[in-house]
This record gives C-alpha cells, structure tokens and sequence, in this order.
C-alpha cells in the first residue's frame, strides 16, 4: 500500500476552501471542554455494558422517525420499558417528563418501549417504541416492566435497574459530569416481559412490510418519480420480494452512502435498521404473503409536482428546455438562472422540483456574482455549459445545496440563513442519466426568503489535499491521502459534502477536540460519484476553537476498478474533468459567536477565519 504523503515526507496537507450553503438542526449537540475536573471517579471503561444492538444504534418510532441512541456529548439517553395497563408502568411513563424537565435541554433523550400488542401507550415528550412481542426487549436483556437503561457514548450501557426517579436523576447527573453513579439498580418486579409466540410464524405485507415502503422507498418509488418502477401496491411489491430482500441487505436501497453509528445523527438518514432488512428476507422466503386487510386504507403519498414547503418566494426555472440524448453517456450540464434581484436576501430554505425526474439523477446549486456562468453559457451552442463538478477553479462558488431522489425540503434552523447576494446568478449543476428514449427537462428551484432577522450566517470551509501534490499513480488499487483542517474559533457544523470523482473508494473523517478527545464525523465505504449529496445534521454540533478535523480518502486506480475511466489505468491528478480526481470534504459552518441582529454587525465570518489561521483568503482553494 502506498501514502503519496509519506512519500514526499508530507504527515498532513491543511488547506481551506470556501463555500456558502444550506444548513439544517434538530438535536444540539456539545462539544465543549470542561475547564475543571469533574468530582467522583470518572467512567471506568470496564463500567460500560454493551450496546445490545447489532448495525446502527438506533429503533424506528411509532411515528416513522428514526431514534438514535447516542446521546449528546456529556448527556444520557434513558430507554424505559412500559407495560399496558400496569400502574408502575403508569408512574414510569409520567415520570419521564420530570426527568427531562429536571435538566438542561439536551442533556437526557427519554425513550418509552411500550411492550405488548394493542395500541401503544402514550409517554408526553419521548419517543414512543412499539414491541408487540417484546423482540427489543429480550435483545436489551430485559424480562420485567418497568426497567430503565441509562445509556452514554456510543450508546454503551452506564446504569440499569427498575423505574427509580432518584436513581436516574443520579445517573444522569454523574454521566454529564463523566463519573460513575452511585446507585445501583435494583430489579424491576412488575409486569413479566411477553414470551416468544409461534402462533404468527412469518410477515405479511400488510402489517410488516408496507410501513417499511411507506417509510423508506416511496417517495422516489412512485409514479413520476426517479425510479424505474412503483413501490404503491401490494401486487407491485410482491412480485420483487427477493429482489427488494436483495438490495436492501447489499445495502444498495435506499440510496444512502454515509455509515450509520459513525457521526453525529443525520437527517434524513435513508438507511433500514436490521430488523426491517430482517422482516423483507423473512417476508420474500414465506412467499410475500398479504396478510389481513387494515381497517383503515393506507394512504396515498402526496401528488408529485406540488411545493413540500408552501408556495416559494422565489421560483427560477431553467431558461429553456434541455434535450438528454437517449443513449451514450451521463450528462453533466450548468444552466445559469439569473435572479435579478434588487437587494441582498437571506435564505431560508431551497427546494429543487426536477422537470423530468426520470433523467435527473442529481442537483448541486452554486452562487455567481461574477456573471462567469453566463460567459460560458454564451460560448456554448446548446442550453447551459458541459461541466462536471460544477466550479471550474475560480469564482463560481457558494454552495446552496444539492437534490437527489429521496430528498426532502427542509428550514434552515432558526436564526440561520444564507445570503443572495443583489443581482446574483445562481448556476444550476444537473446530472442527466440517459434512459433510452430523448427526453427533454426544465428544472426550477423555489427559495423562501427568511421571515425573522438572520443571526448567523452559514458559510462553508473544507479540507482538501493540496491540488499541486496531489497524484493517484497508475495501476495501483490502494493509495491513501490525508488532510486536516485546523479549526480557529468556535463554529458549529450543520452539514457535510464529500467529494472525490471515479477512483475514489471510500472516506472517513473525525474531529479531535483541544482536550484531545476524537468524534468520528462521517465515513462512507464505498464510494459511489453518481450518489454523492450533502449530509445535514439533525442538530448542529459545537466544534471548539483549537480543534482539529482530520480526513482520509482512499483511490484505487487499477483496471479492477470497475468505476475507472481510463482503459488502461493512467496516473490521475487533480482536476475537474471526468479523468481527473480530487478529495474534498465540504464542512457547512455558522460562527458560534455571530450575530448580525446587532446593529451595525457585518458579516465577517470568513475574513476572520482566514485570519485566525493564517490563510489569505486568495490562498484558499476554489
């Protein structure tokens, strides 16, 4: 295996590029270091149980939500199971909300299992869990109700025993401090976890696998829609059981590269936990049965072609038609949209409505103040300008985002916007896949424009290896390069874009904290450049000043590489064209400190981060 940077006798290669885009929260996490010690021994390594669950820790709410276990730096997550009509269960359920309210925001998530069939119990304020068998029950290793499990870090066991409000105050007290409770749980002696039933001996698409294709396919297996065919129906289903089973435990369906449990939690995380992936195997070998009619029917996904956010405020199409051939390779095109506008807006959210979603594999939107985009526009005969990763090396720059199949519209968080500048373009980057037919495609973005006053403003910074040495040397299937980025003030990260083109394999980063702890904060194992996007955190995370974002990429450029363009394999470097490579990893940021409410407040997020590390803004790669 060969490290182009321990070759030059170069450890790491620190450079910034700068880019603005959309962001997105919904569960604060902290990673801010403590200034004193904390009192009582600290979390013995030797103290924490297992995390009990096999893949990815998380459970699938009775909503459709996807829970994840971890919980916020220096918090606990208390998983407590409850029993149908059983007092304790009862008091338990209640006493969930006093726990949370006996603690700052964000410190404990509470969870509430409701074991046991029949409508679920209800707990105000946690995530409901239905076990109708007490399957997640027996895999936490829990035989009576109602039992709490207080888990930290990587959703690793710190405390266990029955529903004790002072127990578990304690418990996650001392895990916000980082030592070790005191209490000991004692058993749980109420209501007896249900015991295995062979009575149901397999699936049915009614109860068990519809929700899963309501929840994870439809929106893209649907008429009008990116994929080849319907998902809505029984009938439709049933006739691709295996296939479905087959794709779903390769990993390939739902698209959704990142790895689960390695990174704070995403939104819009795609991928199925190991039981539904489970219940699809189990479903196709029984022979997809239907199972029994639900009372009530299931309900339709909501009509394509409507705004998921309420009408725009803005809507740019593109300003003609495009033609997408009916076979040859994949099309990647820019189309200039001209907003015109009269002053500077702030952004609140975008949403991409694909013409022809038939042909459109993805979207990436990007600011042009210039007038660059338009330039090449003209110098091309046809609608828009060939381009591949979007920006060519200059000015075209300024992220807003990016759509693929699947996606969902969001807000950005409160207080958090994107700037339009006046009068500038926005040029549209769209990735056509030929289908065997023409096709023709007119894609419009619609933006709302912020309703309160912007606070701070998202920016985006990446680590990326230096251009000048970066080389991927012909036929060699396994050569690593590494980056960091040091981290000069507080900011708080949002979201994420990696980027490399066809050879690269996989990539994985983490953050190292002043304090010298390490957070893993995305890794993709297998690369894929035709399923690449931009990955928002449901909650922003705190990146403290002194931190240091460290990157990995692996290329294979060898003739094994089914992915590689070059027959015979060529030596590779750094590029925009479709034989040429890069490694980047796009980090959306806000200044934690910033907050342009203030009168007379400009901002100069960017300027002061180029200044604190010693980076010239000209220097900055673009």
């Amino acid at each position: 295996m060969r490290d182009p940077l321990e070759e030059r006798g170069v450890k790491r290669i620190i450079l910034i590029c700068v880019l603005a885009a959309p962001a997105c929260a919904a569960l604060f996490v902290s990673l801010a270091s403590r200034t004193a010690k904390p009192a009582g021994r600290p979390i013995s390594p030797s103290l924490l149980g297992r995390t009990f669950l096999e893949g990815p820790p998380a459970l699938r709410a009775i909503d459709g939500r996807r829970i994840d276990l971890r919980p916020a730096d220096g918090g606990a997550t208390v998983v407590t199971f409850l029993a149908a009509d059983d007092p304790a269960s009862d008091v338990a359920a209640d006493g969930l909300e006093t726990l949370r309210e006996s603690f700052p925001p964000g410190v404990v998530a509470t969870i509430a299992v409701a074991v046991g069939e029949g409508p679920p119990r209800e707990a105000a304020g946690s995530a409901v869990v239905h076990d109708p068998t007490g399957t997640i029950a027996r895999r936490f290793g829990v035989a009576t109700t109602p039992e709490s499990l207080v888990l930290v870090g990587e959703a690793r066991l710190l405390h266990r025993g029955r529903f004790d409000l002072g127990e578990l105050r304690e418990a996650v007290a001392a895990a916000s401090r980082g030592v070790e409770p005191d209490a000991i749980g004692e058993p749980a002696t109420g209501t007896p976890i249900p015991e295995p039933s062979s009575a149901r001996s397999s699936p049915t698409y009614t109860q068990d696998v519809e929700p899963i294709l309501r929840r994870s396919c439809r929106d893209c297996h649907r008429p009008g829609e990116a994929a080849p065919f319907s998902l809505l129906k029984y009938a439709q289903a049933a006739r691709r059981s295996r296939d479905l089973a087959d794709v779903v435990e390769s990993r390939f369906m739902p698209p959704w590269k990142p790895s689960s449990g390695h990174g704070p939690p995403l939104l819009h995380d795609r991928t199925l936990l190991p039981d539904e992936v489970a219940t699809l195997r189990a479903w196709a070998e029984a022979g997809a049965p239907e199972g029994p009619q639900t009372a009530e029917p299931v309900p339709e996904p909501p009509p394509v072609g409507e705004w998921a956010l309420g009408t725009p405020d803005l809507i740019l199409e593109m300003p003609e038609p495009f033609e997408i051939p009916p076979t040859g390779g994949d099309v990647y095109r820019c189309f200039v949209l001209p907003t015109d506008l009269p002053e500077d807006r702030w952004i609140r959210a975008i949403e991409v409505k694909p013409g022809n979603p038939r042909v459109v594999h993805h979207t990436f939107g990007y600011l042009d103040v210039r007038g660059l985009g338009r330039s090449r526009d003209e110098a091309d005969e046809e609608p828009g300008y060939m381009c591949f990763s979007g920006f060519d090396g200059d000015s075209i720059f300024g992220a807003l985002g990016g759509w693929t199949p699947g996606n969902e519209p969001h807000f950005y968080g409160d207080g958090v916007g994107q700037k339009l500048p006046q009068g500038a373009d926005l040029v549209l980057q769209i990735h056509y896949h030929p289908i065997g037919k023409v096709e023709r495609d007119q894609t419009r973005l619609g933006i709302h424009f912020a309703r309160k006053p912007v606070k701070k403003a998202l920016q985006w910074v990446s680590a990326c290896a230096d251009p000048a040495e970066f080389v991927i040397p012909a036929d060699d299937p396994d050569v690593r390069w590494k980056a960091e980025l040091k981290i000069p003030m507080d900011v708080d990260l949002h979201a994420m874009t990696p980027h490399m083109h066809m050879l690269g394999r996989s990539m994985a980063a983490r953050v190292v904290t002043p304090d010298g702890r390490s957070r893993p904060l995305i890794r993709i194992d297998d690369w894929d450049f035709n399923r690449q996007d931009t990955y928002f955190l449901r909650e922003p995370l705190r990146i403290p000043e002194g931190s240091t974002v460290h990157l990995e990429a692996r290329f294979d450029n060898s003739s094994g590489n089914p992915r590689n363009p070059s027959r015979p394999p060529r030596e590779v470097r750094w590029g925009e064209g479709t034989n040429d490579d890069m490694m980047i990893l796009f980090l959306g940021l806000t200044h934690a400190d910033q907050d342009l409410t203030v009168p007379g407040a400009v901002d100069d997020f960017m300027e002061e981060f180029f200044r604190r590390a010693g980076v010239a803004p000209s220097d900055a790669v673009e």
